[in-house]
């Protein structure tokens, strides 16, 4: 009987148990309990019955209450992600789609402030680099006036003599004297390095030499090149010409390198020629060694026999042919003197300051159909004297 009522007790005791865990589990939301204190009313009533002999039958009702107890934790977390899910999931769900509207917004405005921003900046940096091209400009043109000007006031001779006066050489036959200007001494590439000279002149002079010279046909024409030291003669020969400009390329026999050679005006330069440019002619008159004069562009149309010269008003005379025509400022070739005017039918009156030079444009075109145009190389202007102290 004893051990039926212990057992009875036992069972009541855990319906208990079990009726009172029920009822905190079914709570636990709104009171939030602690499960430990449930636990410790579980080993009190142990305690306090005095069973002794049956708490391995209480501790298999104490793994079941744990379990239950986690089986509701269980079931509560899954309770509070259900009520999370219904009660505020839509709200979540709405602000999370508003966030996305406001980021798709700001990320368009961004995008659309960093475009002007750019184009702002674009147009800034053009107006400066306009500006700067401008004041570039300006500077140049500034320091070309100087340097001019410079030039008129004070001319250092012996530039002059090494840019104009210098490379001027003289053709002489038997009865026939003219002028010529070396444009190209060094090694040409063209020719397996082999150093060449050549000189432009007038194609009526070498014309006339073989006219009256028969043996320079074959053996060449005599030139003289004008050296600081001395004068040295070598043979030359014509390797193009055109009759139509009055143009000719002459060849001159001698492995020298030549230090003096003329600068020739860049094709892409020759626009800025105007009427009124101080120009220097530099030639051998009457078969003396190169002299120079000064004077000025006078006209840059004058047609004759198909072809356009410019007319210059520096004092020129027979042996000028074939000679340079440079510009003062600049010291580069722009033409090669062709004719004289005279006056008169008898006894003709040269007219000195009416002499007429093939354009250097026309020496460009004419040397670039016979593939030549690489012998008209540019050179620097000559850098700015200074006065002697």
């Amino acid at each position: 009987m004893k051990r039926i009522w212990l057992e009875t007790t036992c069972a009541l005791a855990a319906a208990v148990l079990l009726v009172s865990l029920h009822h905190q589990v079914t709570h636990l939301r709104s009171q939030q309990q602690d499960t430990a204190a449930i636990e410790r009313r579980v080993d009190r009533a142990v305690a306090a019955a005095g069973l002794a002999d049956t708490m391995r039958d209480l501790e298999r009702v104490r793994g079941s209450v744990e379990q239950a107890v986690a089986r509701m934790q269980q079931l509560e977390a899954q309770l509070r992600v259900a009520a999370t899910g219904s009660q505020q999931a839509n709200a979540i769900a709405t602000e999370l789609e508003r966030a996305k509207t406001d980021v798709a917004r700001f990320r368009d405005q961004v995008s659309t402030d960093v475009e002007r921003t750019k184009a702002l900046v674009d147009a800034y940096i053009r107006e400066v680099r306009a500006k700067e091209e401008d004041a570039a400009h300006r500077l140049t043109q500034t320091q070309g006036a100087i340097d001019k000007l410079a030039r008129a006031v004070y001319r250092d001779p012996d530039q002059l003599t090494r840019s104009m006066l210098l490379p001027t050489v003289q053709l002489n036959g038997d009865d026939t004297v003219g002028s010529g200007t070396i444009v190209f001494s060094g090694r040409n590439a063209r020719a397996a390095d082999a150093v060449e000279t050549y000189a432009l002149t007038s194609y009526h002079v070498v014309r006339n030499i073989l006219a009256d010279t028969p043996r320079a046909a074959g053996d060449g024409f005599d030139v003289t090149i004008y050296l600081p030291t001395e004068r040295l003669v070598v043979k030359g020969r014509m390797v193009a010409s055109q009759q139509k400009i009055d143009a000719a390329l002459v060849r001159l026999s001698t492995d020298r390198e030549l230090p003096f050679v003329a600068g020739v005006l860049p094709r892409d330069a020759i626009d800025a020629v105007k009427v009124w440019d101080p120009v220097c002619a530099v030639g051998c008159p009457l078969g003396n060694d190169p002299v120079p004069s000064h004077g000025e562009v006078s006209s840059l149309k004058n047609e004759l026999n198909g072809a356009n010269y410019w007319m210059v008003n520096a004092p020129t005379y027979f042996g000028n042919s074939g000679g340079g025509i440079y510009r003062a400022d600049t010291h580069e070739l722009i033409g090669v003197f062709s004719k004289i005017y005279t006056h008169g039918k008898g006894t003709p009156v040269v007219v000195p300051h009416m002499g007429l030079c093939t354009p250097i444009r026309a020496i460009h075109d004419w040397l670039t159909e016979e593939r030549l145009e690489h012998l008209l190389q540019p050179r620097p202007a000559p850098a700015l004297a200074t006065p002697p102290k």
